[in-house]
């Protein structure tokens, strides 16, 4: 390796533009020199093949297409094929598309209370222990349950971590101690109170039971009455469970077509405002988000429009799109 390579050189760097010729801008330099002698030979190039394409062409080639276009100041023109309505026609045919998605979804939400009040009245949907996911069929899964607190059917569970936020204010030390104590014993008197439930017991021989005429029976035929009787309580309890499932679905896809109709009525309304008057700006785009719903902006929506706020339904497991968002500037309205 020759010494002349190994040594250290001075890094040669290109000079910037003098002070007294600032008014004419940054000084060039080699890179943007190359830059810019590439971008004009490539359009140099590109002409050049042009009018190479121009000399070759055939002058008796003829398509009917060409009957049918124009061009303007040289430059061609494409049709759209139809005429574009007035602005106000279209805001019209809006306001009309608007008033059917929203009697739609006014139709909907009728059939969705309809499925809740079905629901509702089912005995064993509100007991406590079908809330929780178990092992048995007659329970209720956890797709279920998530449904039910979507419509608003049931109340969602709150976290098993999660402290009691009741707080109780006492004078000193002895009364927190007297509180605490009182609590406890009440929970030990009800532990036991419900320990305390006679429970029947099973020893294993035939219960006799009295028939219609006074005498007595070895229990036979009650033996054979009750196994009619829960055959036929199972057969209920099996119509009963697929009653519910279908109803659960129903309302599941219900609940989703909702919310695919409420996004709909405020991008229509969104578009109409768009096509209004006044300043505005874009905040936020279309987004793809995965289950969640926009609540507030729903609500936003009902307390403009004077509507009774309802219950808050949280949207279905799947992907969904929320609408854009746009401000527009404050501009006073009225007279003073």
């Amino acid at each position: 390796m020759p010494l002349r390579n190994s040594l250290h050189r001075r890094n040669h760097k290109e000079r910037s533009q003098l002070a007294h010729r600032a008014r004419l801008g940054i000084l060039e330099k080699h890179a943007d020199y190359v830059k810019r002698a590439r971008d004009y030979h490539t359009k140099q190039d590109r002409l050049t093949r042009l009018k190479q394409k121009v000399a070759e062409r055939n002058k008796d080639e003829f398509y009917f297409a060409m009957a049918r276009q124009s061009t303007k100041g040289g430059v061609h023109v494409a049709d759209r094929g139809n005429v574009a309505l007035p602005q106000d026609i279209v805001k019209v045919l809006k306001t009309q598309d608007e008033n059917y998605v929203r009697t739609m979804r006014a139709a909907g939400l009728k059939k969705i209370d309809k499925l809740k009040a079905q629901l509702m009245t089912m005995a064993d949907l509100l007991k406590p222990a079908s809330l929780e996911v178990q092992e048995d069929s007659d329970e209720l899964d956890a797709n279920e349950v998530e449904i039910l607190q979507n419509a608003g059917i049931v109340p969602k569970r709150k976290g098993k971590g999660r402290a009691s936020k009741h707080i109780v204010f006492v004078q000193d030390e002895e009364q927190a101690r007297q509180y605490a104590s009182a609590s406890s014993s009440r929970t030990t008197l009800d532990a036991s109170a419900s320990a305390d439930e006679p429970m029947e017991t099973d020893l294993g021989w035939k219960v006799p039971t009295k028939k219609s005429g006074g005498r007595w029976d070895d229990g036979d035929d009650g033996d054979h009455a009750q196994a009619a009787g829960e055959n036929i309580a199972e057969e209920r309890g099996a119509i009963a469970r697929a009653n519910r499932t279908r109803l659960l679905k129903e309302l599941s896809a219900r609940l989703f077509r909702d919310m695919q109709l409420r996004y709909a009525e405020r991008e229509f309304e969104m578009q109409k405002q768009l096509m209004g008057k006044g300043a505005r700006r874009k905040i936020a785009g279309v987004e793809a988000v995965e289950g969640v719903d926009d609540e507030e902006d729903e609500d936003e929506l009902d307390a403009r429009r004077g509507k009774r706020r309802a219950p808050p339904r949280r949207a279905a497991d799947e992907k969904t799109y929320k609408p854009r968002v746009y401000k527009w500037r404050l501009e006073r309205k009225g007279k003073c």
